[in-house]
């Protein structure tokens, strides 16, 4: 059993270093575009917290009144 697991942190490991070469390549090949996803990124998580708090002090300003 401990073999299993043994190959499958090493399959996760392979998988992982190869995820980081592709996107250091794609980066490399056009710094723009990855410039601009990442940003994008970034933008959808900060939209997604500032609807979370929104959506928290709505159901707060609920539970007050």
């Amino acid at each position: 059993m401990q073999s299993v697991l043994v190959q499958a942190k090493a399959a996760v490991r392979i998988a992982m270093y190869l995820a980081i070469a592709y996107f250091v390549i794609k980066l490399w090949q056009d710094p723009y575009g990855s410039a601009r996803a990442t940003m994008n990124f970034i933008e959808g998580v900060g939209r997604f917290f500032a609807a979370v708090i929104n959506k928290f002090g709505t159901f707060a300003k609920g539970l007050a009144e």
